[in-house]
């Protein structure tokens, strides 16, 4: 893709809108121009057709003849000019008339245009009558006369290109004002934009975090972008804390269950041993590979949860899987002797996928289960409202408050609630939550040291809810 420039491209359109608006002005101060100085002739021509008309001479009677003083006049030389009596004699007229002038300005009482050996006139007819000797007791002598008067419009041609050059210079003038300070005020203006530039390029692998200048965060426009990159570079950055945990996390405990496969070779191999020494040795081996490969199933199928979405395989019944999961596990929990039982609905279905569903309920009531001590019991409650919430209780030896808000990372094991001893990898609650968040749920954990552990999960309800009735206990 081509590159461009902003600032170039906001300077041109600014530019040529004015431009625009320059030819518009312009033109429109044309047309008033040419108006107000052709308004301004019309009245001139008027003005000297009646200074001919007022040399018309006094008469001592009416027969007597009308006539012109023509060097009492002051009129242009190059003006086009004659006067007739009312029989239509010629009186007067200048000495450029002509028959083609005549003919050419026609006989309209009103200002017009008209062309003379290609030079262009405007002119007009009057009509008069001057009283001569009017008295209180006499009227006087009417003398009727025509007025022919043109003059050259080259005066006003003159002008409109005074005029035009004025406005051509001085548009010219205010483009290059206005470029030059719409040059500075766009520099200033986008110079958040290009802080916020320079702040991005500065963002490498090892400092993924992007922190945007004040000036983004001042401008209005600017300020919505600066926040949503740094919360994606954030969420970013806390992506690869996450990812990196991980992994020295995974490495630590693959590294720890190798070596303590090692370490079993290594003594079964440093001295000759019986066969029933070499047979117990190699079982210990493969429970430790076991417990290795569990390890890597569980860290799979965490990425796996957290790279997919577990809601796109369709619905699944939550209060029907609870069942399945809680049978198998009727042996494990005999073992231990603790009590497990699933309170709820027929159906509670929800947007999870099966596998997903029996994973999150398996993990939560295994962990129950490891965590109860011999008499005590599990019980996993479901409730269909708005949504579905399960309930999984156990009265076992409670976490400790401290402990609580690291219980979803993951390879974290408390004291009391994850130890080692209880053969867990720290994954399963970190397994539970990826699932929730995947389906658009919520999970939480509330406990009492000595009284016993609830976990609260939140799923999203297919469906119409029913009337919520007091559950009763099934299976």
């Amino acid at each position: 893709m081509r590159r461009y420039s902003l600032r170039r491209r906001l300077i041109a359109a600014v530019l040529l809108l004015e431009c625009a608006l320059v030819l518009g002005f312009s033109v429109a101060m044309h047309m008033y121009l040419w108006r107000a100085h052709m308004h301004g002739f019309n009245e001139m021509l008027r003005g000297r057709a009646d200074s001919l008309l007022g040399q018309v001479h006094d008469a001592e009677d009416a027969n007597d003849n009308v006539a012109i003083d023509a060097r009492a006049l002051d009129l242009n030389g190059d003006d086009l000019w004659m006067a007739r009596d009312d029989g239509g004699r010629t009186v007067a007229q200048s000495a450029g008339w002509s028959s083609e002038a005549a003919s050419a300005m026609g006989t309209s009482v009103e200002p017009h245009t008209f062309r003379v050996k290609g030079e262009s006139f405007r002119g007009l007819v009057l009509h008069g009558v001057r009283q001569i000797d009017a008295n209180d007791t006499s009227p006087g002598i009417a003398r009727p006369v025509t007025i022919f008067y043109a003059a050259s419009l080259q005066p006003v041609y003159d002008a409109m290109r005074s005029d035009e050059r004025f406005l051509v210079l001085a548009g010219s003038l205010l483009l290059l004002l206005t470029g030059g300070v719409l040059l500075l005020v766009l520099r200033r203006g986008l110079a958040p934009l290009v802080e916020l530039s320079r702040a991005a390029t500065e963002m490498t692998p090892k400092r993924p975090r992007f922190n945007a200048p004040e000036s983004a965060h001042a401008a209005t426009e600017l300020a919505v972008l600066a926040g949503a990159l740094e919360s994606a570079t954030r969420r970013l950055d806390e992506a690869f804390v996450q990812q990196r945990v991980f992994v020295n996390d995974a490495a630590h405990e693959l590294k720890t269950a190798v070596t303590i496969i090692k370490s079993s070779l290594q003594l079964l191999s440093s001295r000759p041993r019986s066969t029933r020494e070499y047979a117990r040795g190699l079982e210990t081996c493969m429970a430790d590979c076991a417990r290795m490969e569990e390890l890597v199933q569980r860290m799979l199928q965490l990425a796996r949860f957290e790279r997919e979405s577990v809601s796109g395989g369709g619905a699944c019944d939550v209060a029907e899987v609870a069942r399945d999961v809680a049978t198998q596990m009727e042996r494990l929990a005999e073992i231990r002797e603790v009590a497990i039982t699933v309170q709820g609905p027929e159906s509670a279905p929800t947007r999870l996928a099966q596998d997903a569903c029996a994973s999150l309920l398996a993990n939560l009531l295994l962990n129950g289960v490891q965590h109860t001590p011999a008499g005590g019991s599990v019980t996993a409650a479901i409730f269909v409202g708005a949504d579905i919430t399960v309930e999984v209780r156990d009265t076992g030896r409670g976490i400790a408050p401290e402990d609580l808000p690291h219980l979803f990372e993951r390879f974290w094991r408390g004291d009391n609630s994850r130890a080692r001893s209880t053969g867990g990898a720290g994954l399963g609650l970190s397994i539970c939550k990826a699932i929730v968040d995947s389906c658009g749920g919520a999970i939480a954990v509330s406990s009492f040291v000595g009284e016993g552990t609830c976990v609260r999960v939140r799923l999203p309800l297919v469906g119409t809810p029913e009337v919520v009735r007091e559950l009763s206990p099934v299976g």
